[in-house]
């Protein structure tokens, strides 16, 4: 009996000592600041969106401007939220930014062209532009976890919040609303 009473309280020790190790929060996976350039020439930075939620959209452009199915159809979902959380606003000037960020290696396509064809009401940027893969190397810990497209959201104060692989737009939105309090 006393054996029993004293292995109890030995597990009583070590589970309550496990759950405080496990209650520390953890640092929060803060977003690395990045440069980029969109298809018209306009400079921007991810630091000129803190403290406003941002999704960062990887994917792959292929020569002559081909992209997967599952990518186009990821386009797609984001012009609907676009198109819902900007009211007809180009969707950098709303209360979520978007970001796309593609890797076209191909100099036959032409993005500007690509974009206008897409539809593409937010940022958009080939990484691939000063021929360093920066930033695609710097989120490649998320990246490798996903598939093309990949998305990435972030908080107001731009910590990495979720990542997942293709969502539709009613997703992207429920998501949203958990991250940053978006009606």
């Amino acid at each position: 009996m006393r054996k029993i009473s004293i292995l109890t309280i030995f597990i009583c020790v070590i589970v309550l000592i496990f759950s405080q190790i496990l209650y520390i929060r953890a640092e929060p996976k803060m977003a690395t600041n990045f440069q980029l350039r969109d298809p018209w020439d306009y400079e921007f930075s991810l630091e000129q969106f803190k403290g406003s939620p941002v999704i960062l959209h990887f994917f792959r452009i292929y020569c002559g401007g081909k992209i997967t199915k599952e990518s186009f159809k990821q386009i797609k979902e984001l012009n609907k939220v676009c198109a819902k959380l900007c009211e007809g606003e180009k969707c950098t000037e709303g209360d979520v930014h978007i970001i796309s960020i593609t890797l076209a290696t191909c100099p036959t396509t032409d993005l500007k062209e690509w974009a206008e064809y897409f539809n593409i009401n937010w940022l958009l940027g080939n990484d691939y532009d000063d021929y360093k893969l920066d930033i695609i190397k710097d989120y490649s810990k998320y990246l490798s976890e996903l598939t093309d497209p990949s998305l990435i959201f972030l908080n107001k104060n731009h910590e990495v919040v979720f990542t997942s692989d293709y969502l539709d737009a009613s997703e992207i939105i429920e998501k949203l609303k958990e991250v940053s309090q978006i009606n």
